[in-house]
């Protein structure tokens, strides 16, 4: 047998803890970025690896907590900017959550390495018939495939039940909200003076067993109610096919047909004929019947001679099984033997599995895309915070901030930063209150919204350099315009990775707005090309960080 070098390409194996570790190790480093863009990200990953452990997924969960350590440990010292005093402070502020992601890391890795174990002994005893699989998928086709893509992906490799976002969308949505309450019950009560809270090492098993149940009840059930929307057209359509009946059938004409009307033929006078005295008539005999195989022949006599016929006779009775008497109570009742018990095996119920969403889509180089879920309504409820920037011809921006809930991102809260608006930009301020507001909601920034008051709806060189702020190490972040004057009034764009991204990374131009000599830089990131789905059923809410903004988070929920 040969040495289990080639592992086979199963979407959904467990990953090795150096296949982990390897990939965490990857990631885009440009001291050019600067170092307040690193720290936001540091705390995306963060609140990343942490959502991802609350949902027992924890090869992602180890890879996202093992890439926070690498860009502290290895990258962020040798910043230009961490030389400097604001450098050092930040690095030593954030430095104190080390010694959580660490014990968090060491709970982690015996659990991926038990899976990794267990699946490997396995595979050993089919490697050979997988490696001619593969070898036979490899000759028809030199292009990635999706097992390919997938098996190298740490969120797909836990065990659980795969699912399609876009054919579960309301699923995704109502597991998704249910799981967020469920967290800021949580958050909540560790904030409470003199409350204690279980942290999630604490029975973590059966906590996460009970909120696999739950997640399978909604599932059946929403399974269910597709069931009966199917059933349900499926009897509308038999009721729609005529049926056939004894008394004539009406047929009538569909809507998108011209209507006929009946042909009536040219009226006649009716002849009359003279009256005559009423006699009888005789009924004509009717010809002979031809005979009948067994019959003998008859002919049916004149309506005079037809005599008065008795009913045939009965055939006697025959019997069909044994007489036997009824049992009374002096005679005892001998009853049947009963068939010998056959002991089958009971039906094996399907087992209660995690739910994963599979990734939306996959960028130009290979990486995965998560699904974003998006609040239809956030757009307008922007635009009307903005109303009055848009009225002045000035810029306005916010931040969108969401969760990650089974491998799928969601929108719910839109944040107004302070900033500095001006007729062709909009610039962030005090980037310090919105980091500490996103960790005290475990929030992740996962995108922006800006309005264009007086261009179209496009992506500018400035938009490009912001956007790549935010999709260096989340490669789902979006970007919306709006831009209310024109047709298409928005959009919502990501870059393209590549070229997009590497090139926005490495351009040195310092100009506000500035030509770039690269084309499809960007590209539409909204379903069905993209990744991004709206939603009227995603909850969300606006908080309001500029000076004097007055917040009331149960008026600005929109359900």
């Amino acid at each position: 047998m040969a040495p289990p070098t080639l592992l086979p390409l199963d979407a959904n194996r467990p990953l090795s803890i150096k296949e982990i570790s390897d990939q965490a190790s990857v990631f885009q480093w440009n001291p050019n970025i600067p170092m307040r863009a690193y720290l936001r990200t540091a705390n995306t990953l963060s609140q990343e690896g942490k959502s991802y452990l609350l949902d027992g997924n924890f090869p992602q969960a180890y890879l996202l907590y093992m890439r926070y350590l690498t860009l502290l440990l290895d990258f962020l010292p040798k910043h230009p900017d961490a030389k400097t005093y604001e450098g050092e402070r930040a690095l030593r502020e954030v430095n104190k959550s080390l010694p959580s992601v660490v014990t968090n890391l060491e709970h982690i890795k015996p659990i991926i390495q038990n899976d990794y174990d267990e699946w490997k002994s396995s595979w050993l005893r089919r490697e050979e018939e997988l490696r001619q699989r593969e070898q036979a998928d490899r000759a028809k086709s030199k292009s990635p495939t999706y097992d390919e893509r997938a098996s190298r992906d740490p969120a797909l490799s836990a065990k659980s039940r795969l699912l399609d976002a876009n054919e579960h969308q309301e699923l995704a949505v109502e597991l998704a909200q249910r799981e967020i309450r469920r967290r800021d019950a949580n958050r909540k009560a560790t904030k409470r003076p003199g409350v204690r809270t279980a942290g999630f090492w604490e029975n973590w098993p059966d906590k996460l067993a009970d909120r696999e149940a739950e997640d399978d009840e909604v599932y059946r059930r929403q399974m269910e109610l597709t069931r009966r929307e199917l059933d349900g057209n499926a009897d509308s359509l038999v009721n729609d096919i005529p049926r056939k009946e004894s008394h004539p059938s009406v047929t009538v004409p569909s809507r998108s047909s011209s209507y006929r009307y009946p042909s009536i033929s040219k009226s006649v006078p009716i002849q009359y004929e003279a009256q005559q005295p009423y006699q009888s008539k005789r009924p004509t005999v009717q010809p002979p019947r031809p005979p009948k195989e067994g019959i003998p022949q008859w002919h049916e006599p004149s309506p005079s001679r037809i005599p008065v016929s008795l009913p045939p006779e009965l055939p006697a009775k025959e019997q069909i099984y044994p007489e036997r008497t009824l049992p009374t109570p002096e005679t005892p009742q001998e009853l049947p033997t009963p068939p010998p018990k056959i002991h089958e095996a009971a039906p094996e119920l399907p087992k209660k599995q995690r739910l994963t969403f599979r990734p939306a889509a996959y960028l130009e180089n290979g990486e995965p895309i998560r699904s974003v879920f998006l609040p239809s309504q956030l757009r307008h409820r922007f635009l009307s915070i903005a109303s009055e920037n848009t009225r002045r011809g000035l810029e306005m921006c916010g931040i969108l901030c969401g969760t990650a809930v089974n491998n799928a991102l969601f929108v719910r809260c839109l944040l107004i930063p302070e900033q500095k608006c001006s007729s062709d930009t909009c610039e962030t301020e005090n980037e310090g209150s919105m980091l500490d507001y996103c960790m005290s909601e475990d929030l992740l920034m996962l995108g922006w919204i800006h309005t264009h008051p007086t261009q179209t709806c496009f992506m500018s060189s400035r938009d490009l350099h912001t956007q790549s702020g935010y999709q260096v190490m989340m490669p789902e972040s979006i970007a919306i315009v709006c831009a209310p004057k024109f047709k298409p009034d928005y959009g919502i764009f990501r870059l393209t990775n590549p070229p997009g991204l590497d090139h926005i990374l490495g351009c040195t131009q310092t100009a506000t707005f500035h030509p770039h000599p690269v084309e499809n830089l960007y590209t539409g990131a909204q379903r069905p090309r993209g990744h991004v789905y709206e939603s009227d059923k995603l909850e969300f809410y606006v908080h309001d960080l500029r000076p004097g903004a007055r917040n009331d988070p149960a008026q600005n929920k929109n359900f």
